[in-house]
């Protein structure tokens, strides 16, 4: 059931490219789209969360806020902008696969901070994840131009995507369910976005054009149900076997570019996606084993 729960959190991040190439369209700046998804995420999940157990509003130590700054702002809120800033300075294709050595850095981290032991098996799955995610973006169909300044904020990016199963695993030992997690990652991360957006001119835009429900869409598909999914399977898995699970995301967003965009489709795509596939198989039979 854990591996269920990341695969579907997975599919629903895969989902992301398709709300952004329509909310793009509009004019909105990706900033934007990051605080529109915040607020609307922060609602929904206190208003679940109110309903459902109001217990898991509040914290058991003060002290603890310390994880949801870490799955907020230093994961969420960081990995956000420097993935976007990484697209920028190279192309969409390298900034994706820069973007999933999280489970690399996630494996490294768990080995460090949790004692996770490194085995022959997770190597394998490691080695297909990485080389499936290079097909998939086509990153080696075609001639690319970046900057060392653009792969040091890709990989800056893989880290702080990383970190969400790291202080996420920090706060499931500390007690706290999928709800709670969840919601203080996206409050304290919405506080930080506020900053740098103009909330009013935001809010008029889209009443303007009467988008509310393409937002509200995006912020549930794109945000609560991954990110309660995915912090549930944390719960039923290791860190480093759930953060290579949801590599099944950039599979997704290529069959969705094939299905709906109509993008090529070649041999490396195809294999891309038999080998990422293949390592969440391969890592549950391990796990089964």
């Amino acid at each position: 059931m854990a591996y269920i729960l990341v695969i579907i959190a997975g599919v629903c991040w895969g989902l992301i490219g398709v709300f952004t190439k329509a909310i793009d369209t509009l004019g909105f700046t990706e900033i934007q789209m990051l605080f529109v998804k915040g607020v609307l995420a922060t609602t929904m999940l206190f208003l679940i969360t109110f309903f459902k157990d109001k217990s898991q509003l509040k914290l058991k130590n003060w002290k603890d806020i310390r994880y949801f700054v870490g799955t907020g702002i230093c994961s969420f809120s960081f990995f956000s902008w420097a993935y976007m800033k990484a697209v920028n300075l190279t192309n969409l294709g390298v900034a994706a696969v820069l973007l999933y050595t999280a489970p690399t850095f996630v494996m490294l981290f768990s080995i460090l901070l949790f004692k996770e032991k490194m085995t022959k098996t997770k190597g394998i799955v490691l080695l297909m994840t990485f080389v499936g995610c290079i097909f998939v973006t086509g990153l080696l169909e075609g001639g690319l131009n970046f900057t060392w300044q653009g792969i040091a904020i890709g990989l800056a990016a893989g880290v702080g995507y990383a970190l969400y199963s790291i202080f996420g695993t920090y706060a499931i030992r500390a007690g706290y369910g999928s709800l709670t997690i969840s919601l203080y990652t996206f409050l304290l991360a919405t506080i930080v976005i506020t900053f740098l957006v103009e909330p009013a001119v935001v809010v008029t835009q889209i009443t303007e054009m009467g988008q509310w429900p393409l937002a509200i869409s995006f912020a549930l598909l794109t945000t609560v149900v991954p990110y309660l999914t995915y912090t549930k399977g944390l719960s039923g898995l290791p860190a480093s076997k759930a953060s290579v699970t949801a590599t099944i995301e950039p599979v997704v967003a290529a069959i969705l570019g094939i299905v709906v965009f109509h993008e090529s489709v070649t041999m490396l795509k195809l294999t891309g996606i038999v080998l990422v596939l293949s390592s969440v198989v391969v890592m549950s039979r391990a796990e089964q084993k």
